[in-house]
């Protein structure tokens, strides 16, 4: 799959900003980020990088707002969808955990955000439950803003570090 991804990067070398764009995007909201891995995120920063196509910081920039626009809609999704889907007889089913699980995230809101961002297997899930959640959106906007900034330095720094690796 990556090959089809370098190929069309190397053709079209002036869209390199909006594939990392709809990749942060995708591996943080909730519908795409259980399917697409943040490995492929990386890789094309990487490969971005690498060919020069542009320089790290807009990399970079352009990875935190798609992920901070992917964390906003999930959450947002959270909030609108969320509670229609607690009256399901699936989430009915496991009621306990859930309630635990709310528990939880009511306890730990802002720090889950910051957390969730740096662990991928739940990167997509945890805006979701905490909009589901009764946590202000304000309060999640703050905690995703200062989330995405830490992991956009996490970011530039793998990508130069393992950029360099590679080569």
């Amino acid at each position: 799959m990556f090959e089809n991804i370098e190929s069309f990067l190397n053709n079209n070398n002036e869209l390199a900003w909006i594939a990392i764009f709809i990749f942060a995007f995708m591996e943080s909201f909730i519908l795409s980020g259980i399917v697409v891995s943040s490995a492929i995120l990386f890789s094309v920063c990487i490969f971005v990088f690498n060919m020069d196509l542009l320089p790290l910081h807009i990399i970079v920039l352009v990875a935190m707002l798609g992920s901070h626009l992917g964390d906003m809609s999930g959450f947002l999704f959270g909030k609108t969808i969320g509670p229609s889907l607690l009256s399901t007889k699936f989430i009915s089913k496991r009621e306990k955990t859930i309630k635990r699980a709310q528990r939880f995230l009511d306890k730990t809101g802002s720090y889950t955000v910051i957390l969730g961002r740096f662990i991928p297997a739940i990167r997509a899930i945890v805006p979701f439950l905490l909009g589901i959640s009764d946590l202000k959106a304000v309060r999640f906007y703050v905690a995703d803003v200062i989330a995405c900034l830490c992991w956009g330095v996490a970011l530039a720094l793998l990508v130069t570090g393992v950029g360099s690796l590679i080569g």
